[in-house]
């Protein structure tokens, strides 16, 4: 029901019936410019409006503003400006012109096999032999049609070979769009339990892990802002029998193997003025998972998690952004391997970057001050003929932040934790880069809850 309104308000909004009077304009024309390589109806996808619609005059500017904002959202293009002419005051040629990405983008890899950056530093002693190398193959643009292909071959600290092809539309209205993927993945060097809220590893000769899945992943958008996405996957893990002895619960009862079918179902509304570093506007999110699906599964697992995010110019350059999201899962006695608390990828408290809080249940809140201190797109001269490089777009902004957040274990003494089950408090000041093909560097120094502080780094790629 709650879906079915948010389209029916969505489709109110996107034509506006003809008025007999002289607060609208025909949208007359659309045209596109740059897009050498895009299909006019990827874009056209974006939009709102069409040619014959009419919109209101006295929100022209903003209803352009709004649409410019989603084709760029789209991460096909470095830059994407629109202008309107209205030579007849009672039509409009809506014009936007793009600057396309380079769409296909072959690196080497050459990264850490830790957490993050400050565990490899502080934790693992800047150890060079945990590192992966290997090379990242990318096409963000197959077609023209938005369609991506990954590829990663990874190797040295652990192996990872990994394949993927999605195609946003399958069907005629675009709504539908699939990806399949498989991945394959070894490792000599795990992280076999927590300890202290820190993870230890077991280094060995052989291979202590081998992991493999295959997915396929259905995703509906109905309109703009909402999606809709349903995974079904087959994954199966072994571990070495010295893993299995030395901590029985990471399959539970000592098992060496696990196999399962999972379903997920996840829903996203995301109103963002930007993806790659919003300052306006709010996304929602559920994603519900359920491992093991067929009687002869080796895992019976459900964990629900939600999430909210608010982004609001508080005036001047000064805007103010709110992470927010709590997880859930049952039974509490669970494999060590899907027990995930605070501290995994971006689901945590910032101040403890170096811990690991495992736990059945989290919860967090991360509130953000940031001031706008540069705000430019370079033209670089030296690149003048390569479109996808020559605009180097950079935006820094300073901020202060305030976090909060909680992981509950059921079991927190079997991992003799100090943070399960206890309130976690941060608070720091950063500095963030906003820059090239959305990336984002991450600087700053936070304190614990504790009092104890410490620099943090982290760059990523940010969608």
């Amino acid at each position: 029901m709650l879906l079915s309104v948010f389209s029916a308000l969505l489709h109110f909004q996107s034509v506006s019936p003809a008025l007999p009077d002289s607060g609208y304009v025909i949208v007359k024309e659309i045209r596109l410019t740059g897009n050498r390589k895009t299909k006019d109806f990827i874009i056209r996808r974006e939009l709102d409006f069409t040619e014959g619609d009419t919109l209101w005059q006295s929100s022209l500017s903003e209803r352009i503003e709004k649409n410019r904002r989603k084709v760029f959202n789209t991460n096909l293009f470095v830059t994407a400006d629109a202008k309107v002419d209205q030579t007849n005051p009672k039509e409009a040629i809506v014009e936007f012109d793009l600057r396309e990405q380079w769409y296909i983008l072959g690196f080497p890899i050459f990264q850490l096999a830790d957490r993050n950056f400050n565990e490899w530093w502080y934790e693992r002693n800047r150890d060079l032999s945990r590192t992966i190398y290997g090379v990242n193959l990318r096409h963000y643009n197959v077609r023209g049609r938005a369609e991506q292909l990954r590829v990663n071959l990874e190797f040295g600290f652990a192996r990872y070979l990994e394949f993927a092809y999605r195609i946003p539309y399958i069907d005629r209205k675009r709504k539908l769009g699939v990806t399949v993927g498989a991945s394959y993945n070894t490792t000599k060097n795990l992280a076999y339990r927590t300890d202290a809220d820190k993870l230890v590893y077991l280094k060995g000769e052989d291979l202590l892990r081998e992991r493999f899945y295959a997915n396929v992943i259905f995703r509906r958008r109905n309109k703009y802002y909402d999606f809709q996405n349903l995974e079904l996957r087959y994954a199966t893990h072994t571990i070495a029998d010295t893993v299995a002895r030395i901590n029985p619960n990471y399959f539970l009862n000592g098992r060496t193997r696990q196999k399962y079918f999972l379903a997920s179902y996840g829903y996203t509304y995301d109103f963002r003025d930007k993806a790659q570093y919003p300052l306006r506007g709010f996304t929602f999110s559920a994603v519900l998972n359920r491992y093991g699906l067929l009687p002869g599964d080796d895992i019976d697992l459900t964990d629900l998690t939600v999430g909210f995010n608010r982004y609001k110019p508080l005036g001047g350059r000064w805007y103010f952004g709110m992470a927010a999201e709590a997880k859930t899962s049952y039974p509490q006695r669970q494999p060590y391997l899907q027990t995930r608390g605070l501290g995994y990828l971006n689901d945590l408290v910032r101040g403890y970057e170096l811990f690991t809080i495992d736990g059945q249940h989290y919860a967090y809140i991360r509130n953000t001050l940031r001031y706008q201190l540069y705000d430019k797109k370079i033209f670089l001269k030296p690149l003048r003929k390569i479109r996808q490089f020559n605009t180097l777009p950079i935006e820094i902004y300073p901020n202060v932040f305030v976090d909060g957040g909680q992981s509950w274990n059921q079991y927190n003494k079997l991992n003799n934790s100090r943070f399960a089950n206890h309130f976690l408090f941060g608070y720091g000041v950063g500095l963030d880069v906003v820059t090239w093909y959305n990336a984002v560097l991450r600087f700053h120094y936070a304190f614990t809850r504790d009092g104890v502080g410490g620099f943090r780094f982290n760059v990523a790629r940010e969608f």
